[in-house]
């Protein structure tokens, strides 16, 4: 009947392609001034849980599991898989469910979370914290990283950077960052780049309007709070 949620289990049917891998390799954070602070997750498998997650990718401040769900990437798109209560658009999951661009997903009773892919032309795909509930460090959002990552004003963009006047792709291969934009003068520690270049940890990327770096994710302990 129209008005009623369907509360019926959601399941996909493909084989799970690889298990969650927290190394410092795999997760980064990407700073960009005046937009804000971003986790890169660039394994193929991205577990959640919650503060006392030592091995979980996403570690959030609430009463999630240990390892609460995990999202997998395959050649056809993304699952989740739940280990703990899990809902997807208001329906309960039940082993491996299919997430596409602008997915619901619920963790326990009151954690949320946006699942988006701006683009088709990128595998990659968005995390956006919907409710109160964020990882201990200060991050506005979570990119599960396929392959590029589309910095820019459109909303086409994995990172919307509404002040930009135009966008930047941030490409991972072969465990290197590199840079390049079409039509933006870009440099690199004050190093003008030409075409596609590589960058380190901590080299700050400028143009005429923008400014970020990449640097190694660090673990804090400090943080054991939840809030549920």
């Amino acid at each position: 009947m129209p008005g009623l949620t369907d509360t019926r289990p959601m399941t996909a049917s493909r084989p799970l392609p690889a298990e969650p891998s927290s190394t410092s390799e795999s997760r980064q954070l990407l700073w960009i001034d005046g937009v804000g602070g971003f986790l890169l997750l660039t394994g193929q498998a991205v577990s959640i849980g919650g503060p006392t997650s030592p091995d979980a990718d996403i570690q959030l401040l609430a009463s999630l599991s240990r390892r609460h769900a995990t999202i997998h990437r395959d050649d056809g798109g993304y699952l989740l898989e739940p280990h703990g209560p899990t809902r997807v658009n208001q329906r309960q999951a039940a082993e491996w469910t299919e997430l596409t661009d602008g997915a619901d997903i619920t963790l326990g009773n009151t954690v949320q979370l946006g699942f988006h892919r701006p683009t088709v032309l990128s595998g990659s795909a968005r995390l956006s914290f919907q409710s109160d509930h964020r990882p201990s460090h200060s991050l506005d959002g979570v990119v599960l990283v396929a392959d590029t990552c589309l910095l820019g004003p459109g909303r086409d963009c994995h990172i919307r950077c509404p002040e930009w006047e135009d966008s930047v792709i941030l490409i991972h291969r072969d465990r290197q960052w590199l840079v390049r934009s079409p039509r933006v003068a870009l440099e690199v520690n004050g190093r003008r780049l030409r075409g596609e270049s590589e960058i380190g940890h901590g080299q700050v990327v400028t143009g005429p309007d923008l400014r970020f770096h990449i640097e190694p994710l660090k673990t804090d302990s400090s943080h054991r709070g939840a809030r549920g």
